[in-house]
């Protein structure tokens, strides 16, 4: 990746302040370069005045310098965005102290307002998942912000003036036994105040460090197979039931708890509860997780006016995009390989349609299987199908969920049926017997596609395929020379004819029809 650019953003929270540098090239691909964070917690430095302590001031000035000495070394940063949240909008002498971060490194802060802060983690959340519909809930040190989208458009915002930080120093600090009950008597008032966050049975998509903590926690207590966090989903059974187990636990209980970062074993509480109570009024099913949060939408802000758009417009063929760059994957082959495989599905999709999938599903399963075939190729030729199926569920990609990104690994990875029950064994609890029998389908279709085009020069025009009850034919109209094409479909038709339960012949005959 040539980078052209870098862009370094300092997120000024009141639990933490985090430095995350940016590179960027001339087509818009970025890539995160470094990312450092420091626990301050300038929420605990606010004094009965609402002021900023002379120790907190020196806390902030001690991290922005060291953040400072690292921007200053590195080359090509053409960008400094420094942003504070709620600690900074509490405190009442922030402009003496913005002064004072101007004069001693040179930095200047901009102060987000609450629904500015609300508008950059839905920002974040259109752009980087698959969910159209939904409420984001960010509960920082000192503020929670929510949002409501339909159609990926923003609809509502709100900003509370509390967050783990505040809420822990509130109701637990004293060891209270009842701070439990009386913090979830709080925050239902709250947000009974906002009518559109009840009884709306949408997905919650959290973000944050504690939403993230809370996902992770999940994943290790179900030995879940699938790598990534960014959008996990729990059930909101599920995500209840952690909530109470972690409101039993000790502190030194938390601080050892597998998945949770130590410098939460406080503010955990007080967070799970206001994210739990949010679902339980909402009505909905799950609890979604996004990576993705303020640091990026103020991110995307700032591509997207470069690129001339209000949002990304299709999420997943942005990530398709990346991953084409980054693997080098040949488009024009790509696209020829899928349009071949569309023809086959086709002519065999009578057969198909008494399966629980839809049309559409299968279809988009298919298409983007294609899309990223054989991946794997790029780390190792030999093993490209076990490396595609280990990097497709190994890695985030934005704008598919966990069980799409799985089956687009099992169809993108085929090799026979018995690889394909090797790796799908250790994700029992995420697919069915059905969905496997419809993968091992579409994976003996597109590998079949690709063996039409084993030279990648476009010999065959067009497959005409016809099928009856247990017969199947594939005529390939082709030019030139189809040798090579002709005797790897010879070789792979048998994934096909066990898939399908049928027998086929394929037919290689040159010029058109």
């Amino acid at each position: 990746m040539d980078i052209s650019q870098k862009h370094a953003m300092i997120d000024i929270g009141s639990n933490s302040i985090r430095l995350v540098i940016v590179g960027i090239d001339r087509d818009f691909f970025s890539k995160e370069m470094m990312n450092f964070k420091a626990v301050a917690r300038l929420s605990n430095y606010i004094d009965e005045q609402e002021r900023l302590s002379e120790q907190g001031i020196s806390v902030l000035l001690s991290v922005l310098r060291r953040f400072q000495f690292i921007i200053e070394r590195e080359s090509d940063v053409q960008l400094v965005d420094a942003f504070a949240t709620a600690a900074m909008r509490k405190a009442k002498n922030r402009e003496a102290v913005f002064q004072q971060v101007r004069e001693e490194t040179g930095l200047s802060i901009r102060l987000l307002p609450g629904l500015q802060e609300a508008f950059y983690g839905y920002l974040a959340v259109i752009n980087s998942t698959y969910v159209e519909d939904g409420i984001t809930i960010d509960i920082g040190g000192g503020s929670t912000e929510v949002t409501m989208f339909r159609n990926r458009r923003l609809i509502h915002s709100h900003s509370f003036a509390f967050g783990a930080v505040t809420l822990y120093q509130s109701f637990y600090k004293n060891g209270a036994a009842d701070a439990g009950d009386r913090l979830e008597t709080y925050i239902k008032n709250n947000f009974s105040e906002v009518d559109w966050l009840s009884g709306n049975r949408l997905p919650i998509i959290g973000i944050g460090g504690t939403a993230r903590n809370l996902a992770r926690i999940d994943q290790i207590r179900e030995h879940y197979p699938m790598v990534g966090l960014h959008q996990y989903t729990m059930p909101r059974e599920r995500l209840n039931r952690l909530t109470n187990v972690l409101a039993k636990m000790s502190i030194e209980e938390r601080e050892t708890m597998d998945g949770l970062s130590k410098d939460r074993s406080d503010i955990i509480l007080p967070a799970a509860a206001v994210i739990n109570t949010l679902v339980k009024m909402n009505e909905g099913e799950s609890f979604m997780l996004s990576s993705e949060g303020l640091r990026e939408g103020v991110f995307y802000e700032w591509v997207l006016k470069q690129r001339r758009q209000v949002r990304i417009p299709y999420v997943l063929n942005e990530s398709l995009r990346q991953l084409r760059r980054d693997f080098n994957l040949d488009s024009a082959h790509t696209a020829y390989v899928k349009k071949l495989a569309f023809q086959i599905l086709m002519g065999i999709m009578d057969f198909i349609k008494g399966t629980t999938a839809s049309e559409e599903r299968i279809a988009w399963v298919l298409s983007h299987s294609a899309d990223l075939a054989y991946l794997g190729e790029f780390i190792n030729n030999e093993s490209s199908s076990a490396q595609t199926f280990y990097l497709l569920t190994n890695m985030n990609i934005n704008g598919i969920s966990h069980h799409n990104r799985l089956a687009v690994a099992l169809v993108a990875s085929f090799k026979n049926r018995s690889r394909l029950a090797d790796y799908a064994k250790p994700f029992q609890k995420l697919v069915t017997k059905d969905e496997l029998k419809l993968y091992e389908l579409l994976g003996a279709v597109l590998r079949l596609a690709h063996d039409f085009d084993r030279t990648k020069l476009h010999v065959v025009d067009r497959l005409s395929v016809k099928m009856t009850k247990k017969k199947l034919r594939i005529i390939a109209y082709y030019h030139g020379d189809a040798y090579f094409e002709a005797q790897a479909a010879q070789r792979h038709k048998k994934h096909l004819e066990r898939a399908l339960k049928a027998s086929l012949a394929i037919n290689f005959v040159e010029g058109a029809e």
